[in-house]
């Protein structure tokens, strides 16, 4: 008898087990007041969901697929979302499918594709796979190249006239400028355009059942429209599809997330010697060949992150338990890595806050005009529905996020509002300083 297959197999029996009974002691009523909380608090609206082993454990859908004034559509588990540049992971398991055709390979130079490129001579396919081919971030580095339509041609002609960061291979810094020549290159390669290489080989491969590469920006029904929230959802001017293809151009759901890099992960989209070098890591680097890496304590998250103006999205699973976490937004008043880390901490037991809630009329004893002797700006403190709004004189309002029942806080403006309901004071702190306001009666 051979004890060390009956040591490893009662290690798998243990394995299963405990994983079952984790995802059966799973607190899903406390997740679901931290979404609750999220989603009264107009914080997050959006998908999430944790799979094991490729099976649902815990879905959450909060929040509005499109708003319209008071017109209101609610998301559904088949609403699909922006998920930004997790569409890279979808372009790298392409790209190795055509290395393993032999029709390219990792050492093929840029030159044999884009000649009038910077460095295209030096330039591999690994070099645009892996962030380290120097080229210029078309999508970044310019607001205006991924919301204003542009041919093709413009596209390459950006990015061929920014001079490179640096030589390829010297280091590692993100360009989405490298990985829409790869969705160019498999148009290129594949003789179809990305749409339809993605269904072929992606899509019908694996039956993903509610994932586009967008074409066009008309509204679709099950489209969650990208929004901002400033005293209530507002359209966020959209990116132009065209622009990112290969690079953020995907429409996906959790359901069809999990799928997929649960498929990618087993072998089913690319040979596993292809899904070894897309987890190729150098050092310290999160960035590997279409994958990234995160550390939750001792364990180790592959995936990828995505973002576009509004929607923000997650896609990670852990390898050594073949959990999966997804997240994907249509609306973002809040830190995406703490709606990811809410979910790795509710599975793996980990303490973790639900934010505050605060009704509408735990607010009124706030408002009023606030001025201070220190400070010019006048504040005018209102309120839509239960969220705080700010509006210092001469400036746009804001909706404020809430730290606890006093205090109040918006990041992207470094502002943080202390207020003192006895003395009906307020204190401002911003820069590393603090002014103290009244309200004004």
């Amino acid at each position: 008898m051979n004890y060390k297959r009956i040591v490893s197999l009662v290690a798998v029996i243990s394995s299963v087990i405990f994983d079952y009974a984790q995802a059966q002691q799973l607190n899903t009523v406390k997740l679901d007041s931290f979404f609750n909380a999220v989603s009264s608090n107009n914080q997050v609206m959006g998908s999430v969901m944790i799979a094991k082993d490729g099976k649902s454990i815990y879905r959450k859908v909060i929040g509005y697929s499109q708003v319209d004034g008071d017109k209101k559509v609610a998301s559904t588990l088949q609403t699909q979302y922006r998920i930004g540049s997790i569409t890279k992971s979808f372009t790298a398991a392409m790209i190795f499918q055509l290395i393993e055709e032999k029709k390219i390979a990792l050492e093929s130079k840029l030159s044999m594709f884009f000649p009038q490129m910077p460095n295209a001579d030096k330039i591999t396919i690994a070099h645009l796979l892996s962030h380290s081919s120097g080229l210029s971030d078309h999508v970044n580095e310019n607001r205006e190249w991924i919301i204003a339509p542009h041919t093709k041609a413009e596209l390459l002609n950006k990015i061929a006239q920014v001079k490179p960061h640096f030589e390829p291979g010297a280091k590692q810094q993100y360009s989405n400028g490298g990985f829409l020549l790869l969705g160019y290159i498999i148009e290129m390669v594949s003789g179809k355009t990305y749409q339809a290489a993605l269904k072929q080989r992606i899509i019908d491969k694996i039956g993903l059942k509610s994932t586009i590469a967008a074409t066009t920006n008309s509204s679709q029904t099950l489209e969650a429209r990208p929004y901002s929230f400033n005293g209530t959802w507002v359209p966020v001017e959209d990116i132009y599809f065209p622009n990112v293809v290969g690079v953020g151009d995907i429409l996906s759901t959790p359901q069809d997330l999990s799928l997929f890099i649960n498929s990618l992960v087993a072998g089913k989209l690319v040979s596993m010697q292809s899904y070894n070098l897309m987890k190729t890591f150098t050092g310290n680097n999160f960035f590997g060949m279409g994958l990234l890496r995160s550390p939750f304590y001792k364990k180790v998250l592959l995936g990828h992150n995505g973002a576009s103006y509004g929607s923000y999205s997650a896609m990670y699973i852990v390898p050594e338990d073949g959990t999966t976490f997804i997240i994907t937004t249509n609306g973002m008043n809040y830190a995406l890595n703490d709606v990811l880390l809410a979910l790795l901490k509710a599975y793996y037991k980990y303490p973790y806050q639900i934010p505050i809630q605060l009704k509408s009329s735990d607010l009124d004893e706030l408002l009023g005009n606030y001025q201070s002797e220190d400070h010019a700006l006048k504040i005018q403190i209102t309120k839509s529905g239960n969220a705080l709004i700010a509006q210092a004189s001469g400036q746009p309002a804001f909706s404020l996020d809430v730290v606890n029942r006093n205090d109040f806080k918006r990041e992207k403006y470094d502002v943080l509002l202390k207020f003192d309901r006895i003395k009906h004071e307020m204190i401002l702190v911003q820069g590393g300083k603090n002014f103290i306001y009244e309200m004004v009666k």
